[in-house]
């Protein structure tokens, strides 16, 4: 007797065999939703967890597949591709009503929690910007994406979370062991070394524990002229040029965009901004970047994407 067609649809979602995926979850016959017994993940938070997006694209068109059916552990898709760092598949994600942008895991993680906890750089902005994303809301002991980035020495997530423009809680107390994440950060610089996954993290958190508590230090004290640091501080200035700034360039008559090859969230970012008025884009860009003009001809941007302005609003 061969093997159930649910399994082999799971397992192609864990391999990436799209071929296979299009042949099954088209035939009625299958539950394109069955789980294995062990924490019960589906053949839909395989593919995320592993970030084959032309999959997850696939399974999300067809309606018999739940892309919010949680694990044993109360994980689902977009819990799984924030914790693995899947930029496309997350962004791919944020694209459908369906999703639960907050959704909380058995410890009540959020996925940016997740993005926080593993550093994940790049996809922290991508989550930021998407204006259902709730930055403060933590686990049930209360630890938060910022106290998270900050005990394990995320220094650029700290500064992408401080640099947002959100309002990010600096002071919330984890039930955890009574610390807020400034205090966190200094906690872990003096650490045990067996708390540590391997022999490079304890100088990473050595380094980046006290930067990181004294850079929300200083953000409690005036987070405008520290988000206005940020934002133009060598390391950060190309995460936020390429992602950030994508938030206030829009389409529109006196703007031209030339991106043929923009990824999926830059894309995304855009859409999302060409719905606001253009005096609004205009004012957000002048107040958080200085000189449109500048940031468009600066060399950060040219991965991202290059603009040519036809206005000369946009010159000031």
């Amino acid at each position: 007797m061969g093997e159930p067609k649910e399994r082999i649809l799971w397992q192609a979602c864990t391999d990436g065999d799209l071929e296979t995926v299009k042949k099954l979850v088209c035939d009625e016959s299958v539950n394109v939703n069955w789980a294995d017994p062990e924490i019960e993940r589906t053949p839909f938070y395989r593919a995320c967890g592993h970030g084959w997006i032309q999959i997850a694209r696939h399974m999300m068109r067809n309606l018999r597949v739940d892309v919010m059916q949680p694990t044993t552990e109360g994980g689902v898709g977009i819990s799984v591709a924030s914790f693995q760092g899947c930029l496309d598949v997350v962004s791919l994600l944020l694209g459908d009503p369906r999703i639960d942008a907050n959704h909380p895991s058995g410890t009540g993680a959020t996925p940016i929690s997740l993005a926080c906890q593993q550093g994940h750089v790049e996809l922290v902005p991508l989550l930021l910007a998407d204006p259902r994303v709730q930055p403060n809301t933590g686990k049930r002991d209360q630890t938060t994406p910022l106290w998270f980035a900050s005990q394990n020495g995320h220094l650029a997530v700290v500064q992408n979370l401080l640099a947002s423009g959100r309002e990010i809680d600096t002071r919330m107390v984890s039930l955890f062991n009574s610390k807020t994440a400034a205090e966190q950060g200094r906690l872990m610089t003096n650490a045990p070394k067996q708390r540590y996954e391997n022999d490079a993290d304890p100088p990473r958190r050595k380094i980046n524990g006290p930067l990181c508590a004294a850079l929300i230090d200083e953000y409690e004290g005036d987070p405008v002229a520290v988000r206005h640091r940020l934002r133009r501080q060598p390391g950060v200035r190309e995460h936020f040029v390429g992602h950030l700034f994508a938030l206030v360039v829009f389409h529109s008559d006196d703007f031209v965009v030339i991106n043929e090859r923009a990824s999926s969230f830059t894309r995304r970012f855009f859409k999302i901004t060409s719905q606001l008025p253009l005096d609004l884009q205009m004012v957000l860009c002048n107040r958080v970047f200085g000189s449109p003009r500048d940031i468009i001809l600066s060399k950060h941007s040219e991965p991202y994407f290059k603009c040519l302005a036809r206005s000369t609003t946009w010159q000031q």
